[in-house]
């Protein structure tokens, strides 16, 4: 969290403002409240601003020295200690001032130092404490949870850069083999696949970068990826994508279904006989649920793994925490894939 001059200057402005207002409505206060029907004298009011001086002689050396250096340290017996030393001393200094200048002012106030009188300045004092410690810690926590939360989002957005930045290579890689494929053997539509790559690489570089997207860009994108695919596929080829719904004012986060259809054509042609990948969007008003279903090599052992998929994995937990629902299931030679996600109007 990067916090520049001009706003350390401008958060200790608002703090010194704030703490002069509370001041002056409390002085307000027991001016209005309690003197509203004496008769308040020059003398009594001088007596009354000694007296704050001494309660903010208390709160503010609670403030900045015993909090911070005790309270804030979980030294609580030491604290405790501090404080009561802190209120006798303070009982002590503010004792020749009444009984001096305002001993006329301070009914009962017959000896310099009494019992009573001293408990009562201590007892005032504790009540200062009491505010002060209560103002410093409630402050401390609440710029503590804003500190917390700040830094898990920060963390949040360097994981997402992270698995983005494993997606996209992963994703790039994959799509240049299928055109040096096609530009090994001379195929007439190479530039077409050089035009479609680069309007996928326009998506991933521009607008995969925004914490959401629409859908509808997200299914162009993946027809971008069928076409571009399609190109260096037979005919026997069975390739299937399904929309059901409206795709208008829906939005989800970049790359998630194509983590998807990626692995359908990563694992699905593999077959020399008859290839078969369907894809299917199925759009409600708080939901979308997306299939995939690829043929798979029976030849060897399959594992819900890789990059992709683990990445996806992570991306949703992150993006989508207990708003997803993401299975994977192998039947005869069959890999199915299915992802429900709950729109959201933001990630935060």
């Amino acid at each position: 969290m990067n916090i520049t001059l001009p706003e350390v200057t401008m958060k200790k402005r608002y703090q010194i403002a704030l703490h002069v207002a509370g001041w002056f409505i409390f002085v307000s206060w027991i001016f209005y409240f309690v003197y509203a029907n004496r008769t308040l004298t020059f003398g009594k009011g001088l007596d009354i601003t000694f007296g704050l001086l001494f309660h903010l002689l208390i709160f503010y050396f609670n403030w900045y020295v015993l909090i911070p250096k005790y309270l804030a340290r979980n030294r609580i017996l030491l604290y405790v200690a501090a404080v009561l030393a802190m209120l006798v001393a303070v009982a002590v200094l503010q004792a020749p001032f009444d009984y001096y200048l305002f001993r006329e002012y301070n009914p009962g106030m017959d000896t310099l130092f009494s019992y009573e009188r001293l408990l009562q300045y201590v007892l005032g004092g504790l009540v200062t404490t009491f505010i002060s410690s209560a103002l410093k810690v409630t402050g401390n926590y609440i710029r503590n949870e804003r500190r917390n939360k700040e830094l898990e989002t920060q963390k949040l957005m360097a994981e997402l850069a992270y698995l983005k930045s494993q997606v996209n290579p992963h994703f790039l890689f994959n799509t240049l083999n299928n055109i040096y494929s096609l530009a090994y053997k001379q195929h007439p539509e190479t530039p077409d696949a050089i035009m479609k790559l680069s309007l996928l690489m326009r998506y991933m570089l521009y607008e995969s970068n925004d914490t959401l997207v629409s859908l509808e860009k997200e299914v162009d994108h993946i027809n971008n990826f069928i076409d571009l695919q399609k190109l260096r596929l037979r005919e026997h080829t069975s390739i299937k994508f399904s929309i059901q719904g409206d795709l208008q004012g829906k939005q989800i986060a970049p790359m998630l279904l194509m983590t998807l259809v990626e692995n359908a054509f990563k694992h699905g042609l593999v077959s020399k006989n008859e290839i078969g990948i369907s894809l299917n969007l199925v759009v409600k008003n708080n939901s979308l649920l997306f299939t995939t279903i690829n043929n798979i090599s029976t030849h060897k052992k399959r594992e819900f793994g890789g990059i992709g998929l683990n990445n996806l994995k992570q991306r949703l937990n992150l993006l989508y925490h207990n708003q997803h629902q993401l299975s994977f299931e192998e039947k005869d030679g069959t890999f199915y894939a299915t992802l429900k996600i709950y729109f959201r109007s933001n990630l935060n």
